[in-house]
């Protein structure tokens, strides 16, 4: 490629991908017929002409402000005449990037309790967290399957409505489902971490944020010291939790026993493993657990996370534990999920839709 081609193509890049797959070697054709022999580069003039009109592509293709924010900060539908822009945002290659963007407000907590507790190893903490969820975070929205619910779910057409996008068409495929071993397996590795991590930290957390009277201002939060007598309760309230998760996973034991024998067929379903990367994200999201959990213990986050978090994972491992022990090579994940949670019986899948370019769906 010539320095000129170069030049243009650098420029080119104001207006949108899909823009420039549709017009950009027409452009990119009549730059280089216009520009003087011998020019190595695309004039000011021209360059600023061709960065004003990407960015006003840009615009016209984007949705306003009032749909875009809640879309990018909380995944939020945007109105039907925005779901092909939703389509281009979600397959392009800097989903990642973007995904990571607008999530990132959910980093102010940490942040906020970092400086709060003005300690500088929780600096340290706080940097630590952050690289291991942008790492995660990446991992899972940059997944195949994790693109694929997004689609389904921000551009799926309404009942009744055209079933086309753009150039591509809504086709009728079986349904992904997560196979029931390696779901609970993981379901049982995550309880069980938090359960050990978090259980710790909320025993030996020197201090936490608490109520306390304030003088001439009724209750305010502070820094409250842990005593032996509050490590005892909350010891106690952690055996309290195990005793209910297990009297909790007898009842869990009960409803697969009566329900899963009778399920019903599955024609519109196929199952699956984990996908590849699903190891690395687990260990992260391990990590993850462990770095708060060790923040919490060693006073650098001043949360009460743990509190909360470790009586949770006791109730529920033991019943995890049980979805493991009934996991059979052909139960989805959701099967032993549903009955658990409602004790009825298993519901059969619909059909599921996919998003396929239209030359490929004439083809078939």
């Amino acid at each position: 490629m010539r320095g000129l081609e170069r030049s243009a193509a650098f420029w080119l890049r104001a207006y949108p991908p899909a823009w420039r797959e549709q017009r950009g070697a027409e452009v990119t054709a009549l730059l280089l017929d216009l520009a003087p022999d011998g020019a190595r580069r695309l004039d000011a003039r021209t360059a600023l002409g061709l960065l004003r009109g990407g960015i006003a592509a840009r615009c016209r293709q984007t949705p306003p402000l009032r749909y875009y924010l809640p879309y990018r900060l909380f995944d939020l539908r945007v109105p039907a005449q925005y779901r092909e822009w939703v389509r281009r945002d979600i397959c392009s290659p800097g989903n990642v990037r973007r995904n990571l963007m607008g999530r990132a407000w959910l980093l102010l907590l940490p942040l906020y309790s970092t400086a709060v507790t003005q300690d500088p190893r929780g600096f340290l903490s706080m940097w630590t967290v952050f690289g291991v969820m942008a790492v995660a975070m990446s991992l899972s929205v940059r997944s195949d399957a994790g693109e694929r619910r997004r689609l389904q779910h921000h551009a799926r057409p309404a009942p009744g409505g055209p079933r086309t996008l753009g150039e591509f068409v809504w086709v009728r495929t079986s349904r992904v489902r997560i196979a029931a071993e390696p779901g609970s397996r993981v379901l049982v590795l995550l309880l069980a971490a938090g359960a050990l991590a978090w259980s710790a930290a909320a025993v030996v957390a020197p201090s936490r944020t608490g109520v306390v009277p304030c003088p001439g201002q009724g209750q305010c939060f502070e820094l409250v010291a842990e005593d032996r007598e509050s490590s005892t309760l909350l010891v106690a309230v952690l055996a309290g939790a195990l005793l209910a998760g297990v009297i909790l996973a007898a009842a869990v034991a009960r409803r697969l026993a009566r329900r899963l024998p009778d399920r019903p067929g599955q024609p519109a379903r196929h199952l699956v493993g984990l996908p590849p990367r699903a190891g690395v994200a687990i260990a992260l999201w391990t990590g993850l657990i462990a770095t708060e959990a060790l923040a919490e213990a060693t006073g650098a986050w001043v949360l009460s996370l743990s509190a909360v978090a470790a009586p949770a994972c006791l109730v529920l491992l033991p019943s995890a534990v049980v979805l493991w022990a009934r996991a059979t090579p052909d139960t989805a994940f959701v099967d032993l999920r549903h009955v658990a949670w409602t004790g009825r019986p298993v519901e059969v899948d619909r059909y599921d839709t996919e998003l396929v370019p239209a030359l490929v769906q004439e083809a078939r």
